[in-house]
C-alpha cells in the first residue's frame, strides 16, 4: 500500500513534468511557423489580413510576429495579447517599440501614419494610439474635416494609462504620465502629468524624482 500511494503521489508530477518539455518544444516549432504563416498570408492577401493573425496569437509570438513583418521591436519589450494593428499601409515598418517597453492587453495601434515607442515607455491595457483623422463620405470632409495625418512619438520612459486616447500627430514627452481614460490632442511635455477630456496638464514632475536611477 505505502508502494502504492508513493507511486500515485508521482503521477501528478510526472504529468506536469511532461507538459512543461511539451510547452517548450511546441514553442520552438510554433514561432516559426506562425512568422512563416504570417509571411504567406501577406504575400497572398496583403498586411490587413496578415496582421489579424497577431491579433489571436500567444503572448511568446506576438514580437516574432510583429517583426516579421517588418515593425522595429527591441529584444527585451514585453508585448501582450490582443494586440490589434489598424491600416498597415507600409506593413508593420512603421512601428518602432523600443528597449523595456510594456504594451498591455487589447492597445490599438493605427498605422496610418509612423508610431514610435521609445525606450522603457509603458501602454497600459486598451490604449488606443490613432495617426489620423477621416470622417468618411460626410459632407464634412470637404470643409470642415478634411483628412489629416500624423505620427506618434510615445517617449522615453512615458506612462500612458489604461483606456488612454492618443491621437494623431502627438507627442508625449519623456517620463510623462497620460491619466487612465484621458483624450491627447496635443503634445506633451517632458514630466507633465496630464489627464481629462480633452488631457490638460495636472503637474509637472520634477526629473530626478520622475527618472531615479533607472534611465
Amino acid at each position: 500500500m505505502n508502494q502504492q500511494a508513493a507511486d500515485e503521489a508521482q503521477r501528478p508530477g510526472r504529468f506536469w513534468l511532461a507538459a512543461g518539455v511539451y510547452r517548450v518544444v511546441w514553442r520552438r516549432l510554433a514561432v516559426p511557423l506562425s512568422v512563416l504563416r504570417i509571411r504567406l498570408l501577406k504575400a497572398i492577401w496583403g498586411a490587413d489580413d496578415a496582421v489579424r493573425l497577431i491579433a489571436s496569437a500567444r503572448k511568446y509570438a506576438v514580437a516574432p510576429l510583429l517583426r516579421a513583418l517588418g515593425a522595429t521591436v527591441a529584444p527585451d519589450a514585453d508585448i501582450e495579447t490582443y494586440l490589434v494593428i489598424h491600416n498597415p499601409r507600409n506593413a508593420l515598418r512603421d512601428l518602432s517599440i523600443g528597449a523595456q517597453c510594456h504594451v498591455g492587453k487589447r492597445v490599438f495601434l493605427d498605422l496610418s501614419a509612423p508610431i514610435r515607442i521609445e525606450a522603457q515607455a509603458t501602454l497600459s491595457m486598451n490604449v488606443t494610439v490613432l495617426t489620423h483623422l477621416d470622417v468618411g463620405r460626410t459632407p464634412l470632409r470637404a470643409q470642415v474635416y478634411p483628412p489629416v495625418y500624423g505620427g506618434v512619438v510615445i517617449g522615453e520612459g512615458a506612462y500612458i494609462g489604461a483606456n488612454a486616447v492618443i491621437l494623431h500627430g502627438v507627442r508625449i514627452g519623456r517620463c510623462a504620465v497620460v491619466a487612465a481614460g484621458a483624450v491627447v490632442r496635443e503634445d506633451v511635455p517632458a514630466y507633465a502629468v496630464v489627464g481629462g477630456v480633452p488631457a490638460r496638464i495636472l503637474k509637472t514632475l520634477e526629473p530626478a524624482d520622475a527618472e531615479g536611477s533607472s534611465l
